[in-house]
């Protein structure tokens, strides 16, 4: 299975984010790791697995990526438009950069 890792910068976030492709064509899929989780979460945590015969056969395409979590919805230290600003950056990076 193709398993390529990426790195690189968020003009949304303003700071290098990562992220891993499973396999080379096929639906593109994005999985997100649990709360306060990164992107291998999901390869350590055994989901790889679950979908390889679909990774490989070229049915999908995963993209494993980071969460921010702990710097939107679990920054209690911050505001609550400072948290919403971060998740809307966030969003922003998912949809218009990924």
């Amino acid at each position: 299975m193709q398993k390529k890792y990426e790195k690189w910068y968020s003009n949304f976030l303003k700071k290098d984010m990562e992220y891993v492709v499973y396999g080379k064509s096929g639906k593109p899929v994005i999985v997100f790791p649990t709360a306060g989780g990164r992107f291998f979460q999901f390869e350590d945590s055994g989901m790889l697995e679950a979908c390889s015969d679909y990774i490989e056969s070229g049915k999908i395409q995963v993209f494993a990526i980071d969460g921010m979590d702990w710097e939107h919805f679990e920054a209690y230290n911050k505001s609550e438009t400072d948290r919403i600003n971060c998740y809307e950056a966030y969003r922003n990076y998912i949809t218009d950069e990924l």
